[in-house]
């Protein structure tokens, strides 16, 4: 469809002649700027946008705020990169109309597609369109020049085009919203419906759009012909992790282990409710099929998660009695207390928990003490689980298993009201006789634990309500890029959290994106599961290398001494007698401040502990402790490779089926690192560390 009155266009952002290299902010080297992740120069910027590879050139488009370090004016930034490794920063794409004073449309999230066909009419002279399909968003009820009524705070679905590969865009105001509202079933949803994503399907030779229907946990999917007309096809969800708004939804086929088997997955964002440990956002996926019209998940990537059905309870802590009515041995404080209910006064809710009670020592606030031995028990099962949330200090706020007066065990919180499942594996002290310890020593933040729902069985509980993209608090709205081979896929996403975003402590910009990461799909313990790989040329940022090996690493500390602030790690280690081990990174001389990455043997979990990583003052919850479930490799290994920048930490384990993102913001200092082993010793430690160079500079 052409256009005969110009007036109904509106260009956004420039004409390509202004089109220039956005100089980096003091040659990017502010405290904590991320010197080979990429950030705005300046500003506010949350959701990668419009991902698309064209000609050799990644294109990253991304909600922006063109006028301060706080959401607002949600207009698209725009950069791009050869080698999805250095970037350049160019003027904002779509701007929010009427910004800065009155403004009437904001620029949402959405994809944007390369019409190679012309299938939209845009393109003129031989030039290919690009379409970008995004949510505008409405702060004021008004009518459009397409003369549609738009309510306030309306969200719907549009479009714009290029003709000059994406350096400049214009608005189909003839027309839009292309999608304007959900289904009649729907319609008080109109404020919770965006994020659509885009893709052509070669079977049917149809566009596809998939938009979601945020508070209600459906994603709907609509076919089209054109990129202008759109049916509604068929609808999906609930499913899965449902404890906060579904965002950015994306569908895309991927080959199960390189064979001809496709496979389609569904990548979602859920805020909050992401990763269990962790508040705030996250992404989960599902596998599944996709027909052209409808999306069908597989049986085994729906979760319930849980303990084990036929576990014996061992206590639950239901009922009225106390715990020494119970038959548990009490000190301290504890020693006439009962269990809690699941909200205790001038508390929060405690969340997690099964039935109406739990045991929650916030009982005179966090200066209770005291500790709780069970009666002995006879080991018959291979697994312990149970669900622990509070304090992450295994010294002060635990719960353990003693076997003949030796701890053997000990889990607990992350610094969480939320209680998680976790589970020992105790196969090896299986017939003896055992007692559980839950004890607090710890008074002031975090002084406390929560317990429920000890119990026991031959199968590990799982907090599996979902397949987690990343498992760590800082991985969000991540995207594809399109234009790339189906197995190439390659992602990013929004490197922050939605519970402390706003107040991270940098300026003059706010928020990264992750390490771009390649996806594959393979079998895992029998199911289909995405693994990632960093992407990108590290070789031309990453020089020297020291490379350490031991035989063996003691119960303790292996000083590493100055490794540097931006590191590539690669280590890999066995088992002997360790509890756990890891390396300590973004580390200062004496190690107050130190970030740890390591692996727990007992509970098979990779993980990242930043309650000391250095500032972490603006948000209550932000000093935590991550975990990924992560298997000991077929010979008997364990490995990690970590990215350290200036302000994050990204941690890939095993073959990449296991990651956790997460910022840091070290101080000045924090240059050194050093191995720690604890509870005995860990055998044939592999390390090498490489320095990586500034890709602003």
């Amino acid at each position: 469809m052409k256009f005969s009155n110009p007036a109904n266009l509106f260009l956004l952002a420039i004409s390509a002649s202004q089109v220039a290299t956005a100089r980096p902010s003091k040659t990017y080297t502010e405290m904590y700027r991320p010197q080979f992740h990429f950030s705005p120069a300046k500003n506010w910027m949350n959701d990668p946008n419009g991902l698309v590879y064209d000609d050799g050139t990644y294109h990253l488009y991304f909600q922006y705020n063109p006028g301060g370090t706080t959401w607002g004016a949600m207009s698209w930034g725009h950069a791009s990169s050869r080698d999805l490794t250095h970037w350049t920063e160019h003027p904002v794409a779509l701007q929010a109309r009427g910004f800065p004073d009155n403004i009437t449309e904001m620029f949402f999230s959405g994809t944007v597609v390369i019409d190679e066909h012309n299938t939209s009419g845009f393109g003129r002279r031989g030039k290919t369109p690009w379409i970008a399909m995004y949510t505008s968003y409405y702060p004021i009820e008004q009518v459009l020049p397409s003369g549609k009524h738009i309510r306030k705070d309306q969200q719907a679905q549009s479009i714009a085009y290029s003709l000059d590969k994406g350096m400049t865009w214009t608005t189909y105001d003839a027309e839009n919203p292309v999608i304007a509202e959900p289904p009649a079933r729907y319609q008080d949803q109109v404020l919770e419906f965006r994020d659509p994503s885009v893709f052509w399907h070669d079977a049917t030779h149809r566009w596809i759009a998939v938009v979601s229907l945020a508070k209600l946990h459906k994603i709907l999917i609509y076919t089209s012909h054109d990129l202008k007309h759109w049916d509604l096809a068929s609808e999906f969800g609930p499913a899965n992790a449902v404890g906060g708004v579904w965002e950015c939804p994306s569908i895309f086929p991927l080959s199960l282990d390189g064979s001809s088997d496709v496979k389609w997955v569904l990548m979602l964002g859920l805020n909050p409710g992401g990763p269990p440990g962790t508040v705030g956002s996250g992404t989960q996926y599902i596998v599944g099929n996709f027909d052209g019209t409808t999306f069908t998940a597989d049986t085994d990537s729906i979760h319930d998660g849980g303990a084990p059905e036929g576990s014996v309870i061992f206590e639950d802590f239901e009922g009225e009695k106390t715990f020494a009515e119970r038959g548990w041995t009490a000190t301290g404080d504890l020693t006439n207390a009962s269990p809690a209910k699941g909200t205790l006064a001038g508390q929060n809710p405690v969340t997690g928990f099964l039935g109406e009670q739990l045991l929650n020592t916030f009982l005179n606030g966090d200066a209770t003490t005291g500790t709780l031995s069970s009666t002995p028990f006879e080991i018959s099962h291979k697994y312990i689980n149970f669900l622990v949330g509070g304090g992450s200090n295994t010294n002060e706020t635990a719960i353990r298993l003693k076997v003949d007066g030796r701890t053997v065990h000990t889990s607990a919180g992350s610094n969480s009201e939320g209680l998680t499942w976790q589970s020992w594996d105790v196969t090896a002290v299986e017939g003896k006789e055992g007692v559980i310890e839950i004890s607090d020593n710890a008074t002031g933040g975090w002084g406390h634990i929560n317990v429920d729902q000890i119990s026991f069985s031959n199968m590990r509980a799982t907090n599996n309500v979902a397949n987690w993209l990343d498992w760590g608090p800082d991985f969000y709205a991540a995207l594809g890029f399109n234009g790339l081979p189906r197995d190439q896929r390659t992602v990013i996403a929004w490197m922050n959290n939605w519970q402390y975003g706003g107040v991270i402590p940098t300026d003059p910009w706010r928020s990264a994106m992750t390490i771009p990461r390649h996806l594959a799909l393979k079998t895992i313990d029998g199911k289909a599961a995405l693994v990632q790989e960093p992407a990108g040329k590290w070789k031309a940022l990453t020089r020297g290398g020291r490379v350490f090996t031991f035989r063996r690493v003691d119960g303790g500390i292996r000083e590493l001494g100055r490794l540097g602030k931006t590191l590539q790690i690669e280590l890999t280690f066995a088992r002997d007698k360790s509890s756990t081990f890891g390396i300590a990174v973004a580390a200062n001389r004496d190690y107050t401040s130190e970030t740890r990455v390591g692996y727990d043997f007992s509970t098979q979990e990779v993980f990242i502990d930043r309650t000391r990583s250095g500032n972490v003052s603006f948000d209550n919850t932000f000093a935590s402790v991550y975990r990924a479930p992560l298997s000991v490799g077929a010979d008997g290994t364990v490995s990690l490779r970590v990215f350290v920048d200036w302000s994050s930490v990204e941690v890939f384990g095993g073959e990449g089926e296991a990651t956790i993102t997460s910022q840091i913001f070290p101080e000045k200092d924090a240059v050194y690192g050093r191995l720690f082993s604890t509870g005995g010793s860990t055998n044939d430690v592999k390390l090498r560390v490489k320095e990586v160079d500034s890709a602003w500079r």
